[in-house]
């Protein structure tokens, strides 16, 4: 009885979001971070975040910390809300947690909350919607067409309405960012998604993430001053966004205007010393700043970098790509015990992803063959990465390895050609 009741109510629980669709400590590092930065955020807005964050908890198996969220979400109630959705997590959370009494008292609230309003038959109460559509957006790509048709069924109603209208161009803007293939981008003029932004720029004037998403489709289309102007609106509208913040200073980065990029981040590491995104990104700068310089060892540099990879590794010890470059930095300063040992560490690691363990694959490769001169290890790392099929882009970077090895062999010892063959790469060399 108690299961059927559940199963009626409108939540993260009841909206299907699968963990095998996502990158679960990603969105959590990103939630709990942006959350932990944020000084003004309204109540509203942060209540929806702490309720997605409890669902993250939930799928990682953390029960405490997912309650723990939904207590905080309690605590920023807003005025004009209802928060059927949190209740709803709650009282889903509480039965999981075999607190049935509890489940209960949230059920009764929710019957008390849906006397005081009244929807058409069939559908959502607005803020159910808002938060359902936003979740399915942040969740994974996987539920980019379904957040995009949410928000554009409310389109038709409130074709004015600012929320929708920002929901519908931040998917369109996900879903278009979806190709990679530059030949088959659309163009900036044809785009729908910007023009949805330009659209709802105007709704929405002071939302700097529109001008973060503007400026990169005018970066992808060449239209470099044009990106410009929008980032340095964004940063000047939100400059302690921690998203915001890192969006901007990325686009930055891709314009090699490094020092530019380490000042905006350690001005927003001063607000949210505990970012291991943001020392991450620091540490790629100083990484990007010596390769400018002409020299990719310079040991001030290069020291910084790997404090701040170090700080990274600490804050967020499962986010694994950062930590494998730290190796490969531990490496560059001579550090080999260091580097290996690292390497070792990560490669233990219980239940890694087939994306993941590529990438150890490709960097243990590098690190065997531009470090420890050993050749042969490293074409067996890189024919074990290529062995993983296309899971990422390590996939190519392998494959441009063994190649490399092969034109610098006067004989294939390796037997790199009948490797290529087995898997159906027949390229001449």
């Amino acid at each position: 009885m108690l299961e059927e009741e559940l199963r009626k109510l409108e939540c993260h629980f009841t909206w299907d979001l699968q963990k095998e669709d996502a990158d679960l400590n990603y969105l959590e590092i990103k939630f709990t971070e942006s959350l932990s930065a944020q000084t003004d955020h309204g109540g509203k807005s942060r209540q929806k975040e702490l309720n997605f964050c409890a669902y993250i908890y939930h799928l990682q198996g953390f029960s405490d910390k997912a309650r723990a969220s939904l207590e905080k979400a309690k605590e920023t109630q807003h005025e004009y809300s209802y928060n059927i959705v949190m209740y709803g997590n709650l009282a889903w959370l509480c039965h999981l947690m075999a607190d049935d009494t509890m489940a209960k008292v949230y059920l009764e609230k929710l019957a008390q909350i849906s006397g005081e309003f009244s929807s058409p038959a069939g559908e959502l109460h607005r803020e159910v919607l808002s938060e359902k559509a936003w979740s399915l957006l942040r969740f994974s790509k996987k539920y980019y067409v379904t957040a995009k048709e949410i928000f554009h069924a409310a389109l038709q109603k409130e074709p004015e309405d600012k929320e929708w209208n920002t929901g519908y161009a931040f998917a369109l803007f996900h879903l278009e960012g979806l190709e990679i293939r530059e030949e088959k981008r659309i163009p900036f003029e044809e785009s729908p998604a910007v023009n949805q932004l330009k659209r709802t720029l105007k709704l929405a004037p002071d939302n700097a993430m529109i001008h973060v998403f503007i400026g990169l489709k005018c970066y992808k289309n060449k239209r470099n001053a044009e990106a410009w102007v929008h980032m340095k609106q964004a940063l000047d509208k939100a400059p302690y966004d921690l998203n915001v913040v890192l969006s901007v200073a990325k686009f930055m980065k891709k314009e090699q205007c490094y020092d530019m990029a380490l000042g905006v981040l350690t001005k927003m590491l001063e607000k949210a010393p505990d970012s291991s995104r943001l020392h991450h990104e620091i540490a790629n700068n100083y990484r990007w700043k010596a390769m400018q310089m002409g020299d990719t060892h310079n040991p001030k540099l290069l020291s910084f970098c790997i404090h701040h990879l170090e700080q990274g590794a600490r804050l967020n010890p499962d986010f694994f790509y950062p930590q494998i470059e730290l190796a490969i930095r531990y490496a560059e300063v001579g550090s080999y015990a260091k580097a290996k040992q690292t390497f070792q560490e990560l490669f233990a690691r219980p239940n890694l992803q087939p994306a993941d363990l590529q990438a150890w694959h490709r960097f243990y490769g590098d690190f065997n063959l531009y470090h420890l001169g050993s050749e042969a290890t490293a074409v067996k790392h890189y024919k074990e990465g290529m062995g993983l099929q296309k899971v990422s882009t390590e996939w190519k970077i392998c494959k441009n390895r063994l190649y490399k090895v092969l034109r610098n062999t006067r004989n294939d010892v390796y037997q790199i050609r009948d490797f290529m063959n087995s898997l159906g790469e027949n390229k001449k060399n």
